[in-house]
Order: C-alpha cells, then sequence, then structure tokens
C-alpha cells in the first residue's frame, strides 16, 4: 500500500477544508437571493415598476431633462407617440437635444416660445405640457423637469394620468 507523504496529507486536508467553506458560502448566498425574491417586504409588496422616458431640451443656453414615467406595463397600454410641449419666453430660443422612444411608440417634442412666459431675477418662468395617449384612462403618469447638475436632484414635478394633459409649470 502506497502512503501518502504527511504534506500532501495536510494539502487536501486543508484543500477539503476551503472548498467546503467556499460551497457553504456559495449555498448560504443562494439561498438568501431565493428568499428575498419569494418573500417581498412589505415596501416591495406595494411598490409599483415604473418604466421612463428621458427627452432633453435646450432653453437659451440651458440643457435641462424631462422625465416621464409611468407604469412598467405603460408599453402595452400606451396607444401612439407621447406628445411634450415645451414653453418657453419668447426673448429665448430652444431645441430639443434629444427625443426617446416615449413609452414604445415614440414622442414628439414641440418648443413653443410664448410672450406670456418672462425671464425674470428668479429665473426662467416655463411651462410644459404632456399627453400620453393610452387605453387605460386610470394609468399614472409622472412628468418631472429636471435642469441638468442642480435641478437632476431635485426636479420639479406633476403627477396626471394618461389621456388628460399634465401641465407643469415652472423656473430654472
Amino acid at each position: 500500500m502506497d502512503r501518502l507523504p504527511l504534506d500532501s496529507l495536510q494539502w487536501s486536508t486543508q484543500h477539503r477544508s476551503r472548498v467546503g467553506i467556499v460551497g457553504f458560502i456559495r449555498t448560504l448566498v443562494f439561498v438568501v437571493l431565493a428568499l428575498s425574491l419569494m418573500v417581498p417586504s412589505s415596501t416591495a409588496s406595494r411598490s409599483v415598476g415604473w418604466c421612463r422616458s428621458d427627452p432633453v431640451v435646450k432653453i437659451g443656453d440651458d440643457v435641462a431633462d424631462i422625465f416621464l414615467s409611468a407604469p412598467a406595463n405603460a408599453p402595452l397600454k400606451v396607444t401612439g407617440p407621447t406628445r411634450i410641449v415645451v414653453f418657453i419666453p419668447d426673448t429665448l430660443s430652444g431645441s430639443v437635444v434629444a427625443e426617446t422612444q416615449g413609452f414604445g411608440k415614440g414622442e414628439k417634442v414641440t418648443i413653443v416660445q410664448s410672450p406670456n412666459l418672462q425671464v425674470t431675477e428668479d429665473g426662467i418662468e416655463v411651462k410644459i405640457k404632456v399627453f400620453v395617449p393610452a387605453n387605460d384612462a386610470k394609468m399614472r403618469v409622472h412628468v418631472e423637469f429636471a435642469p441638468r447638475v442642480v435641478g437632476l436632484l431635485a426636479p420639479d414635478r406633476k403627477k396626471g394620468f394618461a389621456n388628460d394633459w399634465i401641465v407643469l409649470e415652472t423656473r430654472f
């Protein structure tokens, strides 16, 4: 009968021990992940997944995001392109920097200069109107206006529903 040197036996025992610990940790991580998916927390069970659209506009020299959010199943409910109209003072120029796919049906962003809006010491007056056509009039839609950098941390918000114009009046 062949005998393994003492060093080989010691290495084999240490190797099995490490493999056992690694296997145990892997199993433990798997069990924790599986349980977290099967047993939702009270907060998670009340939350709603959201689908998001992010067109970008330029007003004067400033760039801003318009975030549109709707439930995760919005692409199944939206029936046409989302319409976004951005009203700015007629003393400023404006342009659409980027449009997105909206909620799967596209979007149409329009900039309109208005003599009713002003540039003041408090900022630039802006009015945003959003219309999301859908086969579910109770589908919630959230509109956020966020000037780049600072505004991304605290955007102005307005909530509404599909098939109604949602109007957000703000300054930046």
